[in-house]
């Protein structure tokens, strides 16, 4: 595999990895929203902060390890990070909520026997 190619994987692999930690993240701001309530432009002003310091995290991403050129595949590794986060994060809680219901029928099986 030649070093153009390796290094064309290692940046899209990181920029992947953006994409993850952005949803990480925001996963963070929205459990603090639960935590406390929130209005409407409260929610606002974080989401264009959030987005703000995204936007800066992936230019800087860009320039430091792409002499700040922009490559539609970096950008599409980002979302793609993002997305997976996204589904994965679905799917363990579909997973919790099974287990949570297998645990819960197992306990009341136990108290009615």
């Amino acid at each position: 595999m030649s070093e153009g190619i390796l290094f064309e994987l290692q940046f899209f692999f990181r920029a992947f990895l953006w994409g993850v930690f952005m949803m990480i993240l925001y996963d963070l701001i929205r459990i603090f929203r639960r935590l406390i309530r929130h209005g409407t432009i409260a929610i606002a002003v974080e989401d264009i902060l959030y987005w703000l310091v995204c936007g800066v995290l992936i230019f800087r991403m860009l320039y430091l390890e792409n002499s700040g050129a922009i490559r539609g595949f970096a950008i599409a590794a980002v979302v793609l990070g993002m997305l997976l986060y996204l589904q994965f994060t679905k799917l363990l809680n579909k997973l919790r909520k099974k287990l949570h219901s297998s645990v819960k029928r197992f306990i009341l099986y136990l108290k009615s026997s």
